[in-house]
């Protein structure tokens, strides 16, 4: 039916003034509404005009009665971590922190450094498939129920599963994670799908230079367990029948995910809580044998060297790296060594440049600032439980590969023979507190430091005791942890055109 022109405009005018008095009473006080009464509009009202409210932001509006909301206290004490150990050795690691949401995760005591068969990588590639309890259909439909999220990672000396979600989903991820950590099936198909998935691995890492970097300086610095690859070779993985695979997996994990080789660390919730859930759900896991980790475990002893490889793009990379004895149990040394990465800091150039950008660390300051075909110069960490690679990493277009390695050598000579200012120091230990107290923002950070220490040392050392330790660390200090960095055979390992006597005849001359 056709509606009239002046019915049209009866029915508009109608609507508009509906609209008007329902947006003047949506004012929180008489007070304003009345000084909206004025001439101009609805549109005049809502984009601004007479009716603009005109109190500033420092005061209160009138006629308002603001509610008093109860504040919640602040805790007496900083959240600590609770701990306790199952009769199978399994720990339950724990700490409040008050949160709608939490992270959980299983960390277990098992890497390449037991393998050389590409085991790790497939046990990454396998998680949260199907369990003797659940397809890997319905271990996805219940996370995506819960509304959490789930992921894995492989180390060389560590395995991490991990879920996060609300925190009153708590007995139902836990649920989740430990069957599909514990009680993994390792379905032949479902093991040949992966195990294509991990050789495709190996191809994209050929084209990758940093991920190439990393293993060949674990192959040049290392013989023994941390020379093994992490990412699985063809010439084993590939050789393996998918049923003999599986039977090697389910072998793998029988004799190390065990007691003592797991933790069961979780951020966002009561101790109280946790401790009866994963006392029923980790009751399967079978203790550790001693002999058998021995066993299984392969020692490693650094041993220095070099590894060249050919282009894989039109830029040149390096790491030069020396030991870091001790490891993570060097527990003075990581100290100092944290406020070392910090002055050597480093970056890409892009950032380098402009002022008032805070690129105040020795490799910007003095290499990206000064060398214009260096794309990227960082410090190199790669810290293990009982030693270690540092030292730094580039890559750059063209330039003379000798001068920069002479360059690079001259940044960490200068600060073993105290060639720092206390001004550079302090910025180091200031810029690592920060960066340490940014990452434990994250509950799921949290919950990996947790783990990973609860693992290492068998406890987790307050973050107040780690950042006073920070602040006592000495130029003198810093100095003599590079002279002892320096003592050690340095390892070097490069992408693209490099003279074969660059090792012999610079890095090792420089070190002898």
């Amino acid at each position: 039916a056709r509606v009239s022109q002046g019915t049209m405009s009866s029915v508009l005018k109608s609507g508009v003034r509906a609209a008007l008095a329902q947006w003047k009473r949506g004012y929180a006080s008489d007070a304003v509404a009345k000084t909206s009464s004025g001439g101009g509009g609805i549109l005049q009202g809502i984009l601004g005009g007479a009716s603009r409210i005109t109190v500033p932001l420092t005061q209160a509006l009138p006629d308002i009665e603001v509610p008093t909301v109860a504040t919640v206290p602040a805790p007496p004490s900083p959240a600590s971590t609770e701990i306790t150990t199952m009769s199978n050795g399994v720990k339950i690691a724990t700490e409040a922190t008050y949160s709608t949401t939490a992270s959980i995760g299983l960390y277990v005591e098992c890497g390449s450094v037991n393998e050389r068969s590409g085991l790790t990588h497939m046990l990454d590639k396998l998680a949260f498939t199907t369990t003797a309890n659940r397809s890997t259909f319905r271990i996805t439909r219940e996370v995506e129920a819960l509304g959490a999220t789930v992921g894995s990672g492989a180390g060389r000396e560590q395995m991490i599963y991990a879920i996060d979600g609300v925190r009153t989903s708590i007995p139902e991820m836990m649920e989740v994670l430990v069957d599909s950590v514990v009680n993994p099936l390792f379905n032949t198909w479902e093991v040949k799908e992966k195990q294509q998935q991990a050789l495709k691995d190996m191809e994209e890492l050929r084209e990758n230079p940093q991920a190439l970097l990393d293993e060949g300086v674990h192959a040049a610095g290392f013989s023994g367990g941390l020379s093994n690859p992490l990412i699985a070779q063809p010439q084993t993985l590939g050789n393996i029948d998918p049923y003999e695979l599986a039977e090697n997996l389910r072998s793998y994990v029988k004799y190390t995910f065990t007691g003592s080789n797991m933790v069961l660390a979780v951020s966002g919730a009561e101790h109280s809580e946790i401790v009866p859930l994963a006392e029923q759900l980790l009751a399967s896991v079978p203790p550790t044998v001693p002999e058998v980790t021995q066993e299984i475990r392969e020692p490693s002893k650094y041993s220095g060297g070099q590894i060249l490889l050919p282009p894989v793009d039109d830029m040149n990379h390096m790491v030069l790296a020396f030991e870091f004895a001790g490891g993570y149990k060097n527990l003075k040394g990581s100290t100092v060594l944290q406020v070392l990465l910090s002055m050597l800091g480093g970056g890409g150039s892009f950032s380098a440049g402009g002022p008032g950008k805070g690129m105040h660390s020795r490799l910007y300051a003095n290499i990206l600032n000064n060398y214009n075909w260096v794309a990227n110069c960082s410090y190199f960490s790669s810290i293990y439980n009982e030693t270690g690679l540092v030292g730094v990493s580039t890559s750059f277009f063209g330039g003379d590969s000798r001068q920069l390695i002479d360059a690079l050598c001259g940044e960490l000579e200068a600060i073993a023979n105290g060639k720092f200012t206390d001004e550079e120091l302090q910025r180091a230990k200031n810029a690592s507190i920060s960066q340490v107290l940014y990452s434990l923002e994250s509950k799921a950070i949290i919950c990996e430091d947790i783990g990973r220490q609860v693992l290492l040392y068998g406890k987790r050392f307050p973050v107040p005791e780690f950042l006073d330790e920070l602040q006592k660390v000495t130029k003198k200090d810093l100095a003599d942890g590079v002279k002892v960095l320096l003592k050690s055979k340095p390892t070097f390992v490069a992408i693209g055109s490099f003279d074969d006597q660059l090792y012999s005849d610079v890095i090792q001359k420089r070190f002898s």
